[in-house]
């Protein structure tokens, strides 16, 4: 299976957009929604921690389990859901969801290249993540700013299920993926796909090893994924699963967090993350 792994709010939803619109004829309206039925693409709805792989090799509710007991499952789960993924394998990209950090939780490790064939991993300034994170979630900037220097963050969790994404800080997640040898890694700054998203995503594509790659069938995807576009539709119809009006897709913006983010928590993030942050050109 490929995934796209990322930090929450990074990119990855934008990476999975736009291998689906490659791979299908949905228009933004559909793809603003993620649209599983009226479209036909499903791989908006794969994910690593989907419920129905979980409880397929669970003895009990996966409602009821714990991160622990969800670590022990994964391998078995991974394999049912490369066997969903299999049902589609005329689609080309399809990527599946994960936002876990790469790492081991008590001597069990999240990731395996049995069931892992190539990650694709967008990484995004933590300042703009940080906007991104308040907005989405509700929270203040201090608040956001806290979240992210956390070793212990975790995220996805829902009122159907306790499955979770393990995160680490944002600077461990980076830091993690950044280092992985078991497969191969695609890791593409937000920036750069903001700046050239027709090359950036030929590339991405490229290394996903899609066939009879076409440069203007990249330009067609790309342009069937225009943020403002995206952005006007989840206003109008709400937020894909969520009912939020417009929450959802945000700004899309670069280094909108100058305008934004208070001077002490920007100072605070690059005091918390500077070392990756300058490793990654932020800085």
């Amino acid at each position: 299976m490929d995934f796209v792994v990322s930090y929450p709010k990074s990119g990855n939803t934008w990476m999975r957009l736009v291998a689906a619109a490659y791979g299908t004829e949905a228009n933004h309206e559909d793809l603003a929604q993620f649209r599983t039925v009226e479209s036909n693409i499903p791989e908006l709805a794969f994910s690593d921690i989907g419920i129905s792989h979980f409880q397929a090799v669970s003895p009990i509710p996966v409602s009821d389990i714990d991160f622990l007991p969800q670590a022990r499952l994964r391998p078995a789960a991974m394999l049912m859901l490369a066997q969903n993924v299999s049902r589609h394998d005329s689609r080309e990209p399809l990527l599946v969801q994960s936002h876990h950090f790469y790492k081991e939780v008590s001597s069990i490790p999240l990731w395996h290249s049995t069931w892992v064939d190539r990650v694709v991993n967008p990484v995004r300034d933590p300042r703009e993540v940080c906007c991104s994170h308040a907005a989405h979630f509700g929270n203040d900037y201090e608040e956001s700013a806290r979240y992210m220097a956390s070793s212990n963050a975790s995220t996805g969790a829902s009122t159907e299920t306790s499955l979770t994404w393990m995160l680490g800080s944002w600077s461990d997640h980076i830091r993690s993926w950044l280092s992985v040898k078991d497969f191969p890694v695609f890791t593409v700054r937000y920036k750069d796909m903001k700046a050239d998203p027709v090359g950036q995503f030929y590339d991405i594509l490229e290394f996903l090893d899609v066939p009879d790659l076409s440069i203007d069938a990249v330009e067609d995807a790309v342009a069937r994924t225009q943020f403002d576009r995206l952005k006007e539709t989840a206003a109008e119809q709400g937020a894909p699963g969520t009912g939020h009006q417009g929450e959802f897709f945000r700004s899309g913006k670069t280094d909108g967090w100058k305008d934004e983010l208070p001077v002490e928590v920007a100072r605070k993030i690059e005091k918390d993350h500077g070392e990756v942050m300058e490793a990654l050109g932020y800085l």
